[in-house]
């Protein structure tokens, strides 16, 4: 039935396909292969958890403004936390980025892409790597307050002269985020996911 369809349309799009609709015929186009990723939710009956991961996937619009921000050259070894499925990584060199992210599913999105991925929850993976890189491009989890504990951690992995390049809430802008950082906010965008009203700034931080 339509309220199926609508449903399936919905998990499609979560997992990186991208809609087309030509004489009432509608199909998805996928970037990889998503078999894998596919039998996964038929035999596990899992699909992405927006709620509980808070996983608002980053409009390629609003990922292109970020990374254009992040200034990554040829030799910047790269980092997205909580990578979701690689909303903001698609726009990076895939040679050089490394995602972290908890959710299985969304882990076999990003190895179907081709990705170097690490299944973990960030925070405590922050708390025991010692990897180190030039860039941290990220779009953290707003609620209570969790972009703030994600934005610290990112901060410890920064190689000295680094940069991070972040998706927060508009409340954030001009705030004391990061000490010792040099600082630079976007303007505020508003509506800036898809059936939110939430609107975000970008941050530029530097590492002195």
């Amino acid at each position: 039935n339509r309220a199926a369809q609508e449903e399936a349309e919905k998990v499609l799009a979560m997992i990186g396909g991208v809609r087309h609709n030509l004489n009432a015929h509608v199909w998805f186009e996928f970037e990889f292969s998503p078999k894998e990723v596919l039998d996964e939710i038929i035999v596990t009956g899992c699909i992405p958890d927006q709620k509980a991961y808070q996983f608002y996937p980053t409009p390629d619009a609003l990922a292109a403004q970020v990374i254009q921000l992040a200034d990554i050259g040829e030799e910047h070894t790269c980092l997205e936390p909580s990578a979701g499925t690689g909303g903001l990584a698609d726009h990076m060199p895939k040679a050089r980025t490394r995602c972290i992210e908890i959710s299985e599913l969304h882990c076999k999105v990003l190895q179907a892409k081709g990705y170097d991925v690490t299944q973990a929850d960030f925070l405590s993976w922050s708390h025991t790597t010692t990897d180190r890189f030039d860039r941290l491009v990220l779009n953290p989890p707003f609620s209570e307050g969790r972009w703030q504990s994600h934005l610290s951690a990112a901060a410890t992995l920064l190689e000295v002269g680094g940069q991070i390049t972040a998706v927060l809430p508009a409340s954030a802008k001009n705030k004391e985020v990061l000490k010792g950082f040099e600082i630079e906010w976007s303007r505020i965008i508003e509506n800036a996911f898809s059936d939110t009203s939430v609107s975000v700034v970008i941050l530029t931080a530097r590492k002195k």
